[in-house]
């Protein structure tokens, strides 16, 4: 039991983390940079520049994980744990099919792209056995969605095929553990918000974006919008992924009516008390920082009580998920849902999102961020080959072009990020569930993002700061 509420709210956590924003103001579209391995869903007709040194190489084995015929990859997810089999899926399909788009598109750094998965099945242990592996035998890993990688010590020690300590390269969706988030050898495409070092516990800053709670200000009027929010408390990390975003909300104008917290083993009829609360404080505002499941309660109790208040029922990209509408069924209308990567919906807008959906038969919202590590990955190799030849690709080489990566968008999939500094991006596409489906209200025009709001700093000791 005490496995399954770890694991229950530190999901909740992994998914508020990646939607907390910050860093430098964006055009709405990303600026999408020059990439050699930008994404076509149809034949490559053009050479790179990376493409042009592969003719007449000789190609050796350059590094761990790098033979003269293939690189070779690590994805470590948990997706086999009793507790929620298939969890992380979603990233391991997604970096498999984008090895399959790559070498059917002329491959990687003169080389077939080879993909090693590892189920680290919501355990520390296991997490730390993928990564000790990854090190002996793969050139990097790419996609990591791994809730409980606490020990980076395969990481930090990893030596690479001359015997030299450089690390292991990891290119994650997700960082839920201070020591990831901090590790300078690990670089998230979408990275959380909060100041390194931190030791895990007390005082740390914050960067958060303004930009959903601006489209809610402009739509009904800040001094209109008043509720409740449900923190999750079963484990420090959750209380602390949360409360940065919900503290700013509040400062930013949305009065607080009542703050709960919530677990995420709980059944709807703990959420009655929140819906009574927002029928008796007639609340215009809900959050639930809790996965999807959470909302759902959450909606269905209010419409049991009749609730009829509410303008925004607000979340990030934990709803973005069809069991919310599936589960939620007419309860759920009107969701709104933030998202910092373009929308399925908007396929046909994004060379990248297509070539995501052409390739990958089961797009989730952790597979399109497990894709666009990828295009990360490929992008930092691309630029080694090109200025230095196939046989330069090493781990060291690898970690540098991606330390210096400052406005990456994955061609436009996600809004221009700066990888290098760990800086999140302000920018975001608003989705609202309208008829039973997810449909863009926020910028309107496909393939496009809202950065129009500002960024600011939060200083607190996140767990002290919840106070229900």
């Amino acid at each position: 039991m005490k496995q399954t509420r770890w694991f229950a709210l530190a999901l909740g956590a992994a998914l508020i983390v990646g939607a907390c924003g910050g860093g430098k103001t964006t055009t709405d579209n990303g600026s999408p940079t020059s990439n050699a391995s930008s994404p076509s869903t149809g034949a490559t007709t053009t050479i790179s520049p990376a493409q042009a040194k592969c003719k007449g190489a000789t190609l050796t084995a350059s590094e761990t994980g790098i033979t003269a015929s293939t690189i070779t990859i690590a994805v470590a997810a948990d997706t086999g744990s009793s507790i929620r089999p298939g969890l992380f899926q979603g990233s391991v399909d997604a970096i498999k099919a984008w090895a399959n788009y790559k070498n059917a598109n002329g491959g990687l750094g003169c080389r077939k792209v080879a993909v090693q998965v590892f189920d680290s099945k919501l355990s520390p242990t296991e997490a730390k056995n993928a990564m000790t592996t990854a090190c002996a035998q793969d050139f990097a890993a790419v996609g990591t969605t791994a809730l409980f990688l606490n020990d980076m010590t395969p990481i930090e020690t990893c030596k690479d095929n001359s015997g030299k300590v450089t690390g292991l390269p990891d290119l994650p969706v997700l960082q839920t553990e201070p020591s990831q988030q901090c590790s300078q050898l690990s670089y998230a495409v979408l990275p959380g918000a909060g100041s390194c070092p931190y030791s895990g516990t007390g005082v740390r800053t914050f960067k958060v974006a303004s930009g959903p709670f601006d489209y809610y200000f402009g739509k009904y009027g800040k001094s209109a919008l008043h509720g409740i929010w449900v923190v999750p408390t079963d484990l420090p990390s959750t209380i602390s992924s949360s409360m940065p975003g919900f503290r700013y909300s509040q400062q930013l104008g949305i009065k607080r009516d009542a703050e709960f917290g919530g677990s995420g083993l709980a059944t709807q009829t703990a959420y009655t008390p929140f819906a009574q609360t927002i029928k008796n404080k007639q609340s215009t505002y809900a959050r639930v920082g809790l996965d999807y499941k959470g909302t759902v309660y959450l909606r269905k109790e209010a419409a049991t009580q009749g609730v009829n208040t509410v303008k925004v029922w607000d979340c990030s990209v934990q709803c973005y998920d069809s069991r919310l509408i599936s589960e939620g069924g007419s309860t759920v209308e009107g969701q709104y849902v933030w998202l910092t990567f373009l929308p399925f919906e908007d396929a046909g807008s994004n060379p990248t999102l297509d070539a995501f959906l052409k390739y990958d038969k089961k797009p989730d919202g952790f597979g399109a961020q497990a894709w666009a590590a990828a295009e990360l990955f490929a992008q930092s190799v691309d630029s080694i080959v090109a200025a230095q030849g196939p046989n330069a690709i090493t781990r060291a080489a690898l970690l540098t072009a991606v330390r210096n990566t400052h406005d990456f968008t994955a061609g436009g999939f996600i809004p221009s990020t700066d990888i290098g500094s760990k800086a999140g991006t302000k920018c975001f596409v608003m989705m609202q569930v309208q008829n039973g489906k997810f449909v863009r209200v926020d910028p309107a025009k496909p393939g496009t993002f809202d950065c129009s709001g500002s960024v600011s700093e939060i200083t607190m000791d996140p767990v002290k700061a919840f106070k229900p």
